[in-house]
């Protein structure tokens, strides 16, 4: 296969895991969400902030170094491999003793020994790390999906089990582990690249020189993704935190389906033609429209159905987070569309830049947070858009000045898919009221449908004809090959 045609193969994998792993657990979700308190959710979302900080800080950007590096040899992977393992070791041990004063700390002692036991996720992260940079680098995106997916619904199935039986918190740590004990094994069979017993200081310094900066990004972009539960959760408490959590889940959910799956197969396309400029402009304008045709209708129909999802999918009892979904939704818009510049400056190795622009934006963040908190839930949801929307004419201009960006190029790529998101937005507003008495089921079917059939045609009759074209062209490589080609 070409280069052309592997991405296309690697979007359809990457999207098969994605889709599948998020169809999985936001089916999980729903039903612990009808099974369990959202104080329940929001004790578990803080013990995961600090798990999740601290499994960044094991990972040291070793993955992303093994994947980005030309050139790679057995002593990088085994040294990467150790240093993931004793790491993540260390860090566990060192969460799980603290676990009693960060609970303290944050003003919530039931943190504690939910923090304690899911460090363990990190020792299991260390363990596979290797193998899915092995996965990612070599473009096999279809055991990675299949990984995944098996771990989600294995973990689902342990968590559902759990919360019938009245495990309550428990029932959640129970899922979590499952999750990364039953992926990491499935990575294991996936690749067969076993591990010697090998250990060299020099390959360290070349993938930490690497590394380092994607560890520095990633603990900012931690910050700007995760400070705002840590704020609401030690302000507002465990209950606001849940109500929280529950319109973020959705938020990362469109993001996964869509920003990342393109994100996830650009990284290793990206870094194979680095050195050739003309190749990355067409690949980036391409990213960006595609990005634009998946994603902005979604948060857009977020925005217009987020009543009506909600009820369906949660229940009545998380009504509250409506207005939350909705502001996090235009957030989504913003962000779906940056996130290709980050994976740029990646893989065109200027980790550095991304660093310093997420600096910026941390520290807007924890600023605007710490204004706004006390305020409540939706004023802190408010104040991401307002950063986020302040920070994205800096992540363009640094583009620009790495690949020469074109404004107006740039502009024509995600035009068609914004007029089209918003002509459906306005189409679903108002046959709102002529199916408020449709039952809720049937209701959401109809806007759903709507929305579809309005999207897609006025993408069609507004200019985005060639990108209909170009999306069923990559579709139909993506596909497996007919039998004529066997």
């Amino acid at each position: 296969m070409n280069l052309r045609e592997q991405a296309a193969r690697g979007v359809f994998w990457s999207a098969a895991a994605k889709w599948g792993y998020q169809l999985a657990t936001l089916a999980v979700f729903a039903v612990l969400s009808r099974l369990l308190t959202p104080e329940v959710f929001g004790i578990v979302a803080l013990a995961s902030v600090f798990t999740a900080l601290t499994r960044l800080v094991a990972e040291q950007g070793l993955a992303d170094a093994l994947v980005q590096r030309p050139d790679l040899d057995a002593d990088h992977l085994d040294t990467a491999f150790w240093l993931s393992l004793s790491v993540g070791v260390l860090l566990a041990v060192s969460l799980g003793a603290s676990s009693w004063l960060i609970a303290a700390l944050v003003n919530e002692p039931e943190v504690a020994p939910v923090l304690a036991s899911l460090c363990a996720t990190l020792v299991f992260a260390g363990l596979g790390s290797v193998q899915q940079a092995i996965l990612t680098r070599e473009l096999r995106f279809a055991s990675l999906a299949v990984t995944t997916l098996v771990a989600v619904v294995v973990g689902g199935v342990v968590g559902i089990a759990a919360a019938g039986a009245g495990f309550g918190v428990w029932s959640l740590v129970a899922q979590l582990l499952t999750f990364e004990i039953v992926r990491t094994i499935a990575l294991w069979i996936a690749c067969k690249w076993r591990p010697r017993f090998r250990f060299s200081r020099r390959h360290v310094g070349d993938l930490l020189s690497f590394g380092a900066n994607v560890v520095g990004y990633r603990l900012l972009r931690f910050a700007n993704t995760r400070i705002d539960k840590l704020i609401v959760g030690s302000v507002l408490g465990a209950t606001s935190l849940g109500i929280y959590v529950i319109a973020y889940r959705l938020l990362e959910l469109l993001i996964d389906i869509t920003t990342s799956i393109i994100g996830s197969v650009a990284f290793p396309i990206l870094s194979r033609i680095q050195e050739d400029l003309p190749r990355v402009q067409n690949a980036y304008y391409k990213a960006i429209r595609l990005t634009g045709v998946a994603a902005f209708p979604l948060f857009a129909g977020l925005i217009a159905v987020a009543p009506e999802a909600t009820r369906l999918i949660f229940g009545s009892q998380w009504d509250d987070s409506v207005p939350v979904m909705r502001v996090l939704a235009v957030a989504g818009l913003l962000q779906s569309i940056l996130f290709v510049n980050n994976i740029v400056m990646k893989s065109l190795g200027k980790p550095s830049w991304r660093l310093i622009i997420m600096g910026i934006t941390a520290v807007l963040l924890v600023g605007a947070f710490a204004i706004v908190a006390r305020r409540g839930v939706v004023a802190v949801a408010v104040a991401f858009v307002v950063v986020t929307s302040v920070m994205a004419p800096v992540w363009l201009f640094w583009v620009h000045r790495l690949i020469s960006l074109s404004v107006a190029r740039y502009l024509r790529q995600i035009g068609p898919a914004l007029f089209a998101s918003g002509v459906m937005t306005a189409v679903v507003f108002a046959a709102k009221l002529a199916v408020a008495d449709v039952p809720l089921l049937w209701r959401v079917v109809l806007l759903v449908t709507l929305g579809v059939v309005t999207y897609f045609g006025s993408l069609w009759f507004g200019g985005g004809r060639s990108v209909a074209r170009e999306a069923f062209q990559l579709a139909q490589l993506a596909l497996p090959r007919r039998a004529h080609h066997k």
